[in-house]
């Protein structure tokens, strides 16, 4: 008996100090306006997944119907739940097409977690989506190819960064002693 209850003081003992360590080593909401250990890009920036990510995360609207105002809203609420809103608002897209496929896509992933994007809903952000397109990048088609190639550029940086910063902490890493010391 006082030896199944050493195991389990020490199970629960490992537990703890795994529990600890875990707890100690998990970060807190990212503050995106810290730098990354780089002090180069901020820890948003050397997260991002696409070179949309890196721009502009809203957009003036004073200037839109209503109608696309409120359509806005409700893009920022939803599609900002899973991913900058930055992604969507400098992605490439044009056409109604397009948006319909891509807004339909991120349904799907949203789906999975339980939340249920209702086709009213999904119109509006389709609509804000199209209106925005030709607002901001068919009528001012040159200013928006050249903010695509600034970002372009950047996430290049933002790649090479990322990759040094990766490198410097596996170095970084306690090497691994092995009690091998010859071949067999």
């Amino acid at each position: 008996m006082e030896m199944g209850n050493k195991m389990n003081i020490k199970g629960v003992s490992l537990f703890l100090s795994l529990l600890t360590a875990t707890f100690i080593s998990c970060k807190g909401p990212s503050d995106d306006s810290k730098p990354a250990a780089s002090h180069k890009f901020s820890s948003s920036q050397v997260s991002a997944h696409f070179p949309y990510d890196l721009g502009p995360a809203t957009v003036d609207v004073s200037s839109y119907p209503k109608e696309i105002q409120t359509n806005y809203r409700i893009f920022l609420a939803v599609c900002s739940s899973c991913h900058s809103s930055a992604r969507p608002l400098n992605a490439p897209y044009l056409s109604a097409e397009d948006w319909k496929r891509y807004v339909r896509r991120m349904h799907v992933k949203i789906s999975n977690k339980g939340y249920f994007l209702e086709p009213k809903q999904e119109k509006q952000i389709v609509d804000f989506l199209v209106y925005d397109s030709k607002v901001r990048k068919i009528d001012q088609k040159d200013q928006f190819q050249a903010q695509q190639s600034k970002l372009d550029s950047l996430f290049e940086e933002v790649v090479h960064e990322r990759e040094r910063l990766t490198s410097e902490e596996v170095e970084s890493l306690p090497k691994k002693e092995s009690h091998f010391t010859g071949v067999k």
